[in-house]
């Protein structure tokens, strides 16, 4: 009886609830117009011919100095109220998180905003519908060549209440993006500025600590560009950490910058780590590729100081010191006469341990040290090959293409070269990125025939100097792989100077028996483009590093062939004997460690053997 009362009470509560509820719904249905999410006025804008609207993404246009063309946009309204938009042009720039925006109608254009006519600065757009507005767009004669971006906006300036009830003025903006190419000479490259590497320890002394690596990306060149990005942090034996790869950035603007910033887990604290950073210009998508993309990288160190191990070994160090000092002979008193001789026979063991331990402590200090000094001769590199420089005299401005007299050791699948001389960094510069060897051609004798897309005077112009002088050597490394920074074989070769605008004396490699010259067979180099900043191109796309940097890191994709045919499978080379830098690096820093602790240990016994010896000869007082 009592659940029957029950759900009849229930189903008139909900009944009621229902009724209440009719009147609020009724109360609203008439509005005319529908808000839109958070109660703002829904519009739009778009590219338009004169008579509709059409599927333009935007105004793209290819034009020249000094031009002027005439276009449309269609501006929409969505609501069922008319509303009444302001127009205006702006110039584009890229925000900090890497998108799209023009300047708003309070700040002044100098570009592409301020080339704008629109025939309307503000037009009434009825409810659900659209008006077209014409515009006229005017080129300066003394435009620079390349891309220039901006848009067309159209604004409505609104109050609004906040939830607190306060009255906020709000500006609501869409636009229609503009993209211009004046016709002239395009330059597609980047820069990247840093990296700058925050290292974050841990208490663990075993453990390993987080990196923030944050780098700034430039477009400095006159063609809007997107950019792929890999990060790498290496600890001082080669070792790699974790990396969580940065979002490609989809367009950058010339004279555009957007600062990166990637976190690194698992960094092991070396004292000395390095960050690394490659950037592969691509085309923005829709957009007519530039001619040449080339890498760039930079790399930079920063210090990774294990705190807590070095905490740990200054106390077992402590340990070690105070042990043995409380270890010390003392001095006792006693007048048994019957107990002198065996404690005298006592000291005199103790100091004829410590004498004879000492001489055993620097022996073995200075054995560890001199290993040490040893091992470095049997981790110097393989005798460095040959590599022609053709042609053999030539001109300031004339392609060069350098070859290797012998195939790459087995194993290897990069290569990576530079150019050292007067004016250029001491580390050399580099001319071919970190590369695939399988995309150059091969020669008779199995090497590689490499062209390099840039002159003498473009890679000096890349480094800031302008006279060339002297003898300059071209260095090309084997590498194990694209992240591989240790050269398993050199080649060399060189060219003199002897005007500031003609070379001679190219290195003429020696043919290997029943095997042609391979320069001769050497394709030509493709056509030279634009450089970059900081380094210069490397044929098919692999970009160079900034001047005297580390080796490049590989882009996501392999670059591609400019001007030479894949070259199938490498021949196997005998291999080489040849340690790692990363290996000679451990070795080194081991055989120091040791070293240390051996000095110490000896210093420690000296002082005990000295102190035994004085006890021994004071004899015990009375």
């Amino acid at each position: 009886m009592i659940t029957a009362t029950a759900r009849r009470l229930a189903a008139l509560l909900l009944a009621v609830c229902v009724l209440a509820g009719l009147p609020a719904a009724g109360w609203a249905a008439p509005s005319s117009t529908p808000a839109a999410p958070h109660g703002r006025t829904t519009f739009g804008i778009q590219p338009s011919g004169a008579k509709k609207p059409d599927r333009r993404p935007n105004l793209s246009y290819s034009v020249t100095p000094g031009a002027a063309l005439r276009d449309h946009v269609a501006v929409w309204n969505y609501g069922t109220r008319p509303i009444t938009l302001r127009l205006y042009g702006g110039d584009a720039f890229i925000t900090a998180d890497g998108g799209f925006d023009v300047l708003p109608a309070n700040k002044k254009s100098t570009a592409v905003g301020s080339w704008v006519r629109l025939g309307k600065g503000r037009v009434t757009v009825p409810g659900r519908s659209h008006a077209i507005v014409p515009f006229t767009l005017a080129v300066p004669r003394n435009v620079t060549p390349g891309d220039h971006a901006g848009g067309i906006v159209a604004s409505l300036a609104a109050t609004r209440t906040d939830a607190k009830g306060n009255k906020v003025e709000v500006d609501q903006r869409v636009g229609a993006r503009i993209y211009l190419r004046v016709a002239g000479k395009l330059d597609a490259r980047l820069s990247v500025d840093g990296p700058h590497t925050t290292y974050h320890g841990t208490l663990n002394p075993f453990g390993t600590g987080t990196a923030t690596v944050t780098y700034t990306v430039r477009n400095t060149g006159n063609v809007r560009l997107g950019a792929r990005q890999a990060v790498r942090v290496s600890d001082l034996f080669g070792g790699d950490a974790t990396v969580r790869r940065p979002r490609d950035i989809p367009e950058l603007l010339p004279g555009s910058a957007l600062t990166v910033t990637a976190s690194a887990t698992g960094v092991l604290p070396t004292v000395r780590d390095t960050a690394t950073v490659t950037v592969d210009p691509v085309p923005v998508r829709g957009d007519v590729p530039p001619p040449v993309h080339p890498r760039v990288t930079a790399s930079a160190g920063f210090w990774a100081v294990p705190w807590t191990a070095l905490g740990l070994m200054l106390l077992m160090v402590a340990a070690v010191v105070v042990f043995f000092v409380r270890r010390r002979p003392r001095r006792r008193g006693t007048g048994a006469a019957s107990r002198r001789p065996v404690e005298s026979a006592r000291r005199r063991a103790t100091a004829g341990q410590a004498a004879a331990m000492t001489p055993a402590a620097m022996v073995l200090a200075i054995g560890t040290m001199a290993t040490l000094l040893a091992g470095a001769p049997s981790a110097r590199a393989a005798d460095a090959g040959q590599l022609t420089v053709s042609p053999q005299h030539g001109s300031d401005t004339q392609p060069i293409t350098i070859t290797m007299a012998e195939p790459c050791p087995s194993g290897t699948t990069n290569v990576i070269a530079r150019v050292a001389g007067a004016g250029f960094p001491r580390a050399g510069q580099i001319v071919v990125g970190n590369a695939p060897l399988a995309t150059y051609q091969k020669t008779p004798g199995g090497g590689a025939s490499i062209p390099l897309i840039y002159t003498m005077r473009d890679y000096a112009t890349t480094a800031g100097f302008h006279t060339l002088r002297g003898t300059y050597t071209f260095t090309l490394s084997c590498l194990k792989g694209a992240f591989s920074q240790s050269s398993v074989r050199d080649f060399s070769g060189s060219l003199r100077f002897s005007s500031t605008t003609a070379y001679r004396d190219g290195t003429k490699a020696k043919a290997p028996a029943g095997a042609g010259a391979g320069a001769g067979s050497s394709p030509s180099p493709s056509s030279s483009a634009a450089g970059q900043a900081g380094g210069s191109a490397s044929p098919g796309g692999s970009g160079a590093g900034s001047g005297g940097s580390s080796p490049a890191v590989p882009n996501g994709g392999p670059a591609a062939p400019t001007g030479a045919a894949g070259g199938g499978v490498q021949r196997a080379a005998a291999p080489t004997a040849q340690h790692s830098n990363a290996t000679l690096i451990a070795l080194s820093t081991s055989g120091f460690v040791v070293a240390l602790l051996a000095l110490l240990l000896g210093a420690l016994f000296w002082v005990r053997g000295r102190r035994a010896r004085a006890a021994v000869t004071s004899g015990p007082s009375d």
